[in-house]
């Protein structure tokens, strides 16, 4: 398997690009989409997959540059009408094979009422290996819940911590967290 987490400096955004074989997906492109291209060329991967968490708030999302580039399909939530005119639609339990590996949609709202995370299981192993949390979860603290105003902090703020607990928490201790930001954003 291949892995590289991208860092945009500044905002301490983390995207992802992931591959087995010759395929790759990405998760949450930053704008500037050199870099992915780069790295699958350099790696001998096709960039086939780009995966969005949720609608971001904090910076401009590369999605429809890179699949410009690439010719790779755009996944964004059905549980959320954002008015997007660009990608497909998915929901919770969705699954993607890539290659030998398999990524599993979560809806886990709370940060966004559409946000995703998505599971990744490598070489059909039935125990997850690692998490792309998004905004839901970072290391050491839990996404912003307050961005559909102060009438549903309390509503958003209860999705947050069901999503934490009956989806994320479950998946185990041994399951690897990759978050959409690391400090000092």
């Amino acid at each position: 398997m291949f892995f590289k987490k991208i860092e945009t400096e500044g905002l301490a955004h983390f995207s992802y690009i992931v591959g087995d074989e010759s395929k790759a997906f990405v998760i949450d492109p930053r704008r500037d989409v050199d870099v992915y291209s780069k790295i699958a060329i350099d790696n001998n991967l096709e960039i086939t997959h780009i995966f969005e968490t949720h609608r971001n708030e904090d910076f401009i999302i590369g999605s429809i540059e890179l699949s410009k580039k690439t010719g790779a399909t755009i996944y964004i939530s059905g549980h959320e009408d954002l008015g997007y005119e660009y990608g497909k639609e998915i929901f919770d339990n969705d699954e993607f094979q890539i290659e030998s590996l398999k990524l599993k949609a979560l809806h886990t709202p709370g940060h966004t009422k559409g946000h995703l995370s998505y599971v990744l299981y490598e070489n059909k192993r039935t125990e997850p290996y690692l998490v792309f949390t998004g905004d839901s979860l970072f290391m050491g603290d839990l996404g912003r819940t307050d961005f559909y105003g102060k009438e549903n902090l309390e509503e958003m703020t209860g999705l947050l911590y069901d999503s934490i607990t009956e989806k994320l928490f479950p998946l185990g201790d041994d399951t690897l967290v990759f978050p959409a930001h690391g400090s000092g954003s």
